[in-house]
């Protein structure tokens, strides 16, 4: 069957790109990323500096994998992701991201449909973030290219702390 096929009715075709990264959330940040550099094949690299541990995990020049540390005192990482009630298993799955291009009509398109959606703009990296919740609880993040003159049509999230 063709990609077309396949095709819903809902955001505008060709408005997405493909998957961006996943992040997990672990209290066993050395081994998850020998795992995944050793085993996996991944490569450890740049992460901007956020008020929390972590390491990206790339494919190229892609991160794909965001790895957060549980630590004892998690209020950074509270305040950026919000609270998680579990590190291990699928419990640690913290959101699945997914890479887009055009925001305005994304934002109208949800508030059509009566989505409610949160909002980050991230400059430092280049991102407008849109994040939902999947009918499972699941956080989607839809990640946009940052612009100035980009609107925050749903609830706003404060910009990170980053530095």
């Amino acid at each position: 069957m063709s990609p077309q096929a396949h095709q819903g009715t809902g955001l505008p075709a060709g408005n997405l790109l493909g998957l961006d990264h996943f992040t997990l959330r672990t209290n066993r940040l050395e081994q998850t990323v020998e795992f995944f550099t050793r085993v996996i094949g991944l490569s450890d690299g740049p992460r901007p500096a956020f008020r929390f541990p972590g390491r990206w995990l790339y494919v190229g020049a892609h991160p794909v994998l965001h790895l957060v540390a549980v630590t004892a005192d998690d209020r950074q990482l509270h305040a950026y992701l919000g609270e998680q009630e579990s590190a291990d298993g699928s419990g640690c799955v913290d959101h699945i991201s997914l890479r887009g291009t055009h925001l305005a009509e994304t934002q109208q398109h949800l508030l059509s449909l009566g989505q409610t959606f949160r909002e980050r703009i991230v400059p430092q990296i280049g991102e407008h973030q849109l994040f939902l919740e999947d009918p499972n609880g699941v956080t989607i993040e839809l990640i946009f290219p940052y612009r100035p003159e980009n609107a925050v049509l749903g609830e706003a999230m404060p910009r990170p702390d980053i530095g």
